[in-house]
């Protein structure tokens, strides 16, 4: 595998790995203590996957900015967040469940609709500009 290919899995793997651990959080849900709200014991590895699955997505993700892997970038949180949609439905069909598979769903939608059109209208742009 080259040094892209195992950037990308990491950050697919750490992305998901994100998106598991605010699925872990809705399912625990939070408590009320004196410094605010935390989630229960037991939440640990929760809070874990969270803060250390977004940020070494986000460098695994943010350091394939320059190479042939850029028109599939968006792929990577998006597989991410539909790990995150069926991660959370499985931990429990209650409505905070739904909601927070729907809110998921629609930011691994949008990340790639969004990259789409700007794929496009940077091609059409390239295009428009190209000599002839």
């Amino acid at each position: 595998m080259t040094n892209t290919a195992w950037r990308v899995a990491l950050g697919v793997v750490t992305s998901s790995a994100f998106f598991w651990g605010v699925a872990g959080a809705v399912d625990l849900g939070l408590e009320r203590t004196r410094n605010g709200y935390a989630l229960p014991d037991g939440g640990e590895w929760y809070n874990l996957a969270t803060f250390g699955g977004f940020i070494v997505a986000y460098f695994s993700t943010a350091s394939l900015t320059d190479t042939a892997a850029d028109r599939h970038i968006a792929l990577i949180p998006a597989v991410g967040a539909w790990f995150g949609v069926a991660s959370c439905l499985l931990m429990g069909q209650q409505t905070r469940h739904w909601v927070a598979a729907v809110t998921a769903a629609l930011i691994g939608s949008a990340l790639l609709l969004i990259f789409h059109r700007r794929n496009r209208t940077g091609r059409a742009g390239q295009s428009a500009h190209a000599p002839s």
